[in-house]
């Protein structure tokens, strides 16, 4: 499209809407109804873009803020956005298309519809904020029409947010071209694509860590989810002082960027995953009230996650660690979904997620909480564990979910133990097959 029709195409569109300019020497403009700023600091956030999807910005924008009338301002024109990201009214804002006001206690709500919402779109970097879970044009910072030089961030002068103000996980991790040197990588556990986990020591605390990292973009679902966002969604979950507090849960240590990849620390756990312990015979050695004593744990540990509103979604026998004394550990929230916050993910439909034998995705699509389903086939395996082993052996990442489905009907037909199997059917009895 030419850059005439592109500019008259724009104007079109910004008057349609009735946003207007407040003075001639304006180059923003702003929508007709009355701002609702009460406060001369706070959150902003901005929307980047190019001369080139501008107008596409611009219009999914508008189609997003019918349903939440967020306060903004944009460029009033084609030829004023060229201007501003040659840096032609300055350097300071470069890059800033659309800024947005957002009510000051929903800001990270805000930005995760944002994130999302714009999540394939590119534009350009805005120098004076902090691109939100490195988006490509999603940028936020803490700003105020008052001059505080004792209240500045020193990474790039900006203001400090106020004590009062919304916490902003992305705000606090730290953005690197390398791992930390306190950090050393002994030993690659698994590696799949641009995403991984290692064995490491913390040289500062002389402590091996369990190291994750994923690559944006990576395994990325149709609602915009990839697994970046999957790991500080963890992070998010694991610093809950719920989580943190509670034995049973994997301890978080460090998060951080480097570059275009997310990495998660967490501390490393002393045993074995019961995957390890049903495939080596260990698991099936265990009495029956020692299996109890370990689903006890690992039923009480998902009731208090529901509790708080996380759907674990991905119970298996490789995300639990049995400790010497059988203490139970569970690992890799990954899948982890909520009702806010990060684990959220900006109210997106998710995509069924889980370990087959322990989910299905029909039941998971269907209910809210899908996990004493989970919670079900967990506890028939860990009194079989024999049944396990034979049921991963049949299937690999071809096999059809009709015949998974069959497969875990031919190795789950023996009968539990009378008391075991009445709580086995308990945690089944609100799923309709």
């Amino acid at each position: 499209m030419k850059k005439s029709n592109l500019s008259k195409k724009y104007s079109i569109f910004l008057n349609i809407n009735n946003i207007k300019k407040q003075s001639s020497q304006d180059i923003r403009a702003y929508p007709s109804y009355a701002h609702s700023i009460v406060a001369d600091y706070g959150w902003k956030i901005h929307i980047s873009a190019v001369v080139t999807n501008a107008l596409e910005i611009a219009e999914k924008f508008l189609k997003l803020n019918k349903r939440y009338k967020l306060d903004f301002k944009i460029i009033s024109s084609i030829s004023n956005l060229e201007k501003l990201n040659m840096g032609y009214y300055g350097n300071s804002q470069v890059g800033k298309f659309i800024t947005i006001y957002p009510p000051q206690d929903k800001v990270l709500n805000t930005l995760e519809i944002l994130y999302y919402f714009f999540h394939n779109d590119i534009g350009i970097p805005v120098g004076s904020d902090f691109s939100y879970k490195l988006s490509s044009n999603v940028y936020y910072r803490f700003g105020t029409l008052l001059l505080d030089s004792r209240n500045i961030d020193k990474r790039d002068k900006q203001l400090k947010p106020f004590k009062d103000a919304e916490t902003i996980p992305d705000y606090t991790l730290r953005h690197l071209h390398q791992l930390p040197s306190n950090y050393l990588i002994l030993k690659v556990l698994k590696k799949m694509g641009p995403t991984g986990v290692f064995l490491g020591l913390d040289i500062s605390t002389r402590k091996k860590v369990i190291i994750r990292y994923a690559t944006k973009l990576y395994n990325l679902e149709l609602s915009g989810i990839d697994e970046n966002d999957r790991l500080l969604s963890t992070s998010s979950i694991l610093n809950m002082n719920e989580i943190k507090n509670n034995s049973h849960y994997e301890n978080i240590i460090d998060t951080f960027y480097v570059d275009t990849s997310v990495f998660l620390v967490t501390e490393y756990i002393d045993g074995r995953t019961l995957d390890e312990m049903a495939l080596d015979g260990e698991l099936d050695k265990l009495s029956n009230s020692q299996k109890m004593h370990i689903f006890n744990q690992m039923y009480s540990s998902i009731t208090n996650l529901n509790k708080l509103g996380i759907m674990f979604r991905d119970i298996s026998f490789n995300n639990v660690i049995i400790t010497q004394n059988l203490e139970l550990k569970i690992i890799d929230f990954n899948y982890a979904v909520s009702q806010s916050g990060l684990p959220n993910f900006g109210g997106r439909k998710v995509n069924p997620a889980g370990t087959y034998g322990f989910y299905n995705p029909v039941i998971q699509m269907k209910y809210h909480n899908s996990d004493k389903y989970g919670l079900a086939k967990f506890l028939y395996f860990l009194f079989y564990p024999k049944a396990y082993v034979q049921f991963i052996s049949q299937i690999d990442i071809d096999t059809s979910y009709s015949r998974i489905t069959d497969i875990l009907k031919s190795v789950t037909c023996v009968p539990l133990p009378k008391e075991v199997d009445i709580l086995y059917h308990s945690l089944l009895d609100e799923f309709i097959y």
